[in-house]
Formats: structure tokens, C-alpha cells, sequence
């Protein structure tokens, strides 16, 4: 009977471990799933913080990039003015209907520029719809041009409609040879043959 004692309270007590045992390992898993969450949060806060910071950057470069457009605006006009020697009274009449169809021929020849830039890769299909999307788009551009100088020759003489796109042409290198001696100077390409 003793024996029996024995073994009943040392079972009795095998079983209290056990239960504590099991109570410290709920605990600790508790413990370790509220630490998750917290670290979750915390992943979750700095994945936040991330987008926000990456938002903020991408809003300054397209500040940036405007910026950037509008002084090369400003110095296309300046240029123009000074080339074609417009008057204020001229300029008034001209630059209103110059920039009505700039903007539009500048959005559509970034269109195209994205179709050149865009998957190089593809089905002769998928190449065939690029070629005729730039067709397109180039189409339009010549449309608006021409619709551009109707408008232009009442305002200024048809010789400097002529000289108009000469100088736009000229202005566009210009530029363009100041963008590549900030980069580096460059030796041009060789010539093509």
C-alpha cells in the first residue's frame, strides 16, 4: 500500500510537472507569437515608411523633371523670338497657337519614343503593330505640323514658318550637345556610311 502512495503521489506530481511544463511552453508560445506581431508591426511600419520615402523621391523627380521642361521652354522661346526677330505684338498672336501644337506633337513623339524604348523582344506580329503604331503617330504629327503652319503664315511671313523648323531642329541639338557635356565629353559618333 505504501508502495501504492509512493507511486500515486509520484505520478501525481510527474502529472503537476507536466502541467506546468505544458503552461510554461503556452507561455513561451505566446510570448514568441506576441513578439511576431510586434516585429510584423514593425516590418509593416518601415515597409510604410519605404513607400512613402520611395512616393516622395519619384513626386522631386517629376518636380525636377517639369522644372526641367519648363526652362528648356522658356530658352526654346527666347531662341525662336530671337531668330525670327518676332515682335511682342507678333509673339502675342504666334506663341499661343506655336505652343497649342507643340504640346500635342511633344506628347505624341513621347509616345513614340516609349513604342521604341518599349519590349524589344516579340513575335513578328507584336513588331509589326510597333512599326505600325509609329506610322501612325508620325502621321499625326505631320498632320499637325501642317495644320500648325496654316495657322502660322497669316501671323508671320511663310519664309519664317520655313525657318521655324529649321530652328526648332537647331535649338533641339543645341540642347542636346549641353546634355551630353554635362555627361561627359564625349567624342561624336563616327559617321555612318
Amino acid at each position: 500500500m505504501k508502495k501504492l502512495v509512493i507511486l500515486l503521489a509520484f505520478i501525481f506530481s510527474l502529472n503537476n510537472q507536466a502541467q506546468e511544463n505544458s503552461e510554461q511552453k503556452k507561455a513561451e508560445i505566446e510570448k514568441r507569437r506576441a513578439q511576431l506581431i510586434e516585429k510584423k508591426a514593425e516590418i509593416e511600419k518601415r515597409r510604410a515608411q519605404l513607400i512613402e520615402k520611395r512616393e516622395e523621391i519619384l513626386a522631386n523627380r517629376k518636380e525636377m523633371l517639369q522644372e526641367k521642361k519648363d526652362k528648356i521652354k522658356s530658352l526654346k522661346i527666347a531662341f525662336i523670338s530671337q531668330k525670327l526677330a518676332l515682335t511682342s505684338e507678333v509673339a502675342e498672336k504666334f506663341w499661343p497657337v506655336y505652343n497649342k501644337y507643340d504640346d500635342k506633337i511633344m506628347a505624341l513623339k513621347e509616345a513614340q519614343m516609349k513604342l521604341r524604348v518599349g519590349k524589344k523582344n516579340g513575335t513578328d506580329e507584336e513588331a509589326l503593330k510597333k512599326i505600325e503604331e509609329a506610322e501612325a503617330i508620325e502621321s499625326e504629327v505631320m498632320l499637325l505640323k501642317k495644320k500648325m503652319r496654316a495657322e502660322l503664315i497669316p501671323i508671320i511671313t511663310a519664309e519664317k514658318v520655313v525657318a521655324l523648323e529649321r530652328l526648332e531642329h537647331e535649338f533641339h541639338r543645341k540642347i542636346l550637345e549641353k546634355l551630353k557635356g554635362r555627361k561627359g565629353n564625349h567624342p561624336p559618333p563616327p559617321p555612318r556610311r
